[in-house]
């Protein structure tokens, strides 16, 4: 739904540039400002309604949605967007009555409004909520109607997620990007199929924050700063697991071996260093696909001995390989390798092991090796004109459908 506003928002902005006037009534009614809006005549018939542009020179103001949108005369309103109109939400403190308002889709973009706040929002129907990059820094209990099933905070300021500060039905929460250090216990939805926290400050999560999860399918933690794994055994039904561009080094023995619908686990660019981390991994082995992806961490080498690989496919470049193990671990893993790993030996120019032999005293050869290791994971991570892996998401909840592709080219 929100694809489909937005698709309406960016067919409308062409208006924008073309037309000089208040409202306008397209596919959707499309005004300038609230200001505008108030001299608009037939809001009765309004479906899909969108204040502000995105280079609109109309300055923010305060507004009071609640009272400004009044439903007993917007009935079929069900889609709003205000794009960069807004400074501040003011409090609605007085219900005359009980009536349920249309309004099902409600997206605020660029605005400016720091503090969300206790009845301010529209209530009763909202089903999806889009808050995205309005430099909000706090969002106070209960600011939310319970009965909102999708709601993304991405992009904002947020440092603290306070207990009762989300919607408590809600299936799918995304605050990506924002400056998350803490989330207090029990302040996350019980009923979350899709949890995305990535690109935060994030170095651990209690257990008592996660504990009543137990629907969760897919849980985003990738660009935080986690040093291990938190709490996550008890997940059983994760689907997606990325906790990639982190600082793990290690990863705790019988974390995942409960999950039996895992088909991802994204460790790569971490500092995991264990050769028994596929031991260690333990997965169950019953889900029909599973990608494990280890790409650019410490790994040396591989203990791949009684150990069941069926349905299972690895992502391992960019790890500093022992050269002298190598062809064994890549024989072993001919089944099982993702293209990348196929591709990039045959690539010249980028380096896919090193050569562990010790040439003088120990403590010299060490520092040697750091500095060996540290130009090699340097050289295959700033290398896009000569290799390439993406990654590419197709959309399931905010995962999901995995896929890698590769190019290894020479200069």
């Amino acid at each position: 739904m929100f694809a489909r506003v937005l698709l309406v928002y960016l067919l409308c902005s062409t208006f924008f540039n073309l037309i000089s006037c208040e409202c306008r009534q397209t596919y959707a009614t499309v005004c300038d400002s609230f200001e505008d809006l108030k001299k608009y005549d037939d809001v009765e018939n309004m479906k899909t309604l969108i204040i502000g542009a995105e280079h609109s020179s109309v300055p923010p103001t305060s507004v009071n949605l609640i009272a400004d949108l009044d439903y007993t005369f917007y009935y079929k309103l069900s889609t709003l967007v205000i794009i960069r109109s807004v400074n501040e939400l003011k409090s609605h403190v007085s219900w005359t009555c009980d009536y349920e308002s249309p309004l099902k889709y409600l997206t605020l973009y660029r605005n400016k409004l720091k503090v969300i706040g206790k009845n301010q929002l529209p209530r009763h129907s909202l089903k999806f909520l889009s808050l995205v990059n309005n430099e909000i820094e706090s969002v106070k209990p209960d600011a939310f109607y319970d009965q909102v099933e999708e709601i993304d905070l991405s992009e904002n300021l947020l440092e603290v997620i306070q207990r009762h500060s989300l919607p408590s039905d809600s299936k799918s929460v995304s605050v990506r990007n924002n400056k998350l250090v803490h989330i207090e216990a029990d302040a996350l939805p019980k009923g979350l199929t899709n949890l995305n926290l990535a690109g935060n400050e994030l170095r651990y999560i209690p257990y008592e924050v996660l504990k009543d999860l137990k629907n969760l399918t897919e849980l985003a933690l990738n660009h935080n700063k986690f040093s291990s794994l938190p709490p996550i055994k008890h997940l059983e039904h994760l689907v997606v697991f990325d906790i990639s561009f982190n600082s793990v080094s290690t990863l705790e023995r019988g974390t995942f071996e409960k999950m039996d619908n895992l088909q991802l686990i994204d460790l790569s660019n971490n500092k995991i260093h264990q050769y028994d981390v596929l031991q260690v991994l333990n997965t169950p082995g019953k889900q029909p696909y599973l990608k494990v992806s280890l790409a650019l961490n410490n790994l040396k080498e591989l203990q791949l001995k009684n150990l069941s690989l069926q349905h299972q496919t690895f992502v391992l470049y960019g790890n500093p390989w022992d050269c002298k193990v190598w062809p064994e671990i890549k024989k072993n893993l001919s089944r099982h390798e993702s293209n990348c790993n196929v591709e990039l030996p045959s690539n010249e120019d980028l380096p896919f092991c090193i050569s562990y032999i010790a040439d003088g005293g120990l403590s010299t050869w060490e520092t040697k090796i750091e500095k060996f290791v540290a130009t090699f994971q340097e050289i295959v991570a700033n290398r896009p004109k000569n290799f390439h892996c993406r990654r590419h998401l197709g959309r399931y909840g905010w995962l999901y459908r995995i896929s890698y592709t590769c190019s290894a080219t020479k200069v």
